[in-house]
């Protein structure tokens, strides 16, 4: 007979008894802990095939993505657009005539066949409203070369009548060699 089942067999019934709770609650908790760890997987499982589908989307669409940026090719003046180096430029002169004092970071660039898309982080402090709505009408004069990504306005805690603003500047690149076989 097995030492196990003998040792049990051994026991008085209130022993039994607590022994088998014991045992049934360690089941419980194992099967809890695979119950989670099975939704876990189930989740991830669904999060990676909905990725895939997105992905797949995107794919079964490209000759249309790629007619459309070739159209916004076609329609863009390779001598306006600005690169990286030039973006910065162009933020600190905007400033500069809207008198706003700026900060800016270095730009980040993502690329594709056809644009590179350059965005730069503009933070001011204490800025005067009026400055700042001077800028944002002289930028959004220069779209779609340049833009505004996102904007954040608070109040300025120091001094009620001005504000600290940080915004996402982007600019569009048309690359070179995409140029003449767009036109």
């Amino acid at each position: 007979m097995n030492p196990l089942k003998t040792w049990f067999l051994s026991r008085l019934l209130r022993e039994k008894v607590l022994v088998l709770a014991f045992a049934v609650l360690g089941a419980l908790i194992w099967l809890s802990s695979a119950s989670d760890r099975l939704k876990a997987g189930l989740r991830g499982f669904r999060s990676a095939e909905s990725t895939l589908a997105t992905q797949q989307l995107w794919l079964n669409n490209r000759p249309a993505i790629e007619e459309a940026a070739a159209a916004a090719v076609r329609n863009l003046d390779p001598a306006k657009t600005y690169d990286a180096t030039f973006l910065v430029a162009e933020i600190m002169g905007i400033a500069g005539r809207a008198g706003l004092a700026v900060n800016t970071e270095p730009p980040r660039t993502q690329r594709s066949p056809q644009f590179a898309v350059h965005t730069a982080q503009v933070t001011t402090r204490r800025a005067d409203l009026g400055a700042l709505l001077k800028f944002y009408q002289e930028l959004s004069s220069k779209a779609p070369y340049l833009g505004l990504e996102q904007v954040s306005v608070q109040g300025d805690r120091t001094n009620p009548g001005m504000v600290n603003a940080t915004l996402q500047v982007v600019s569009v690149e048309l690359i070179r060699d995409q140029a003449p076989a767009a036109k």
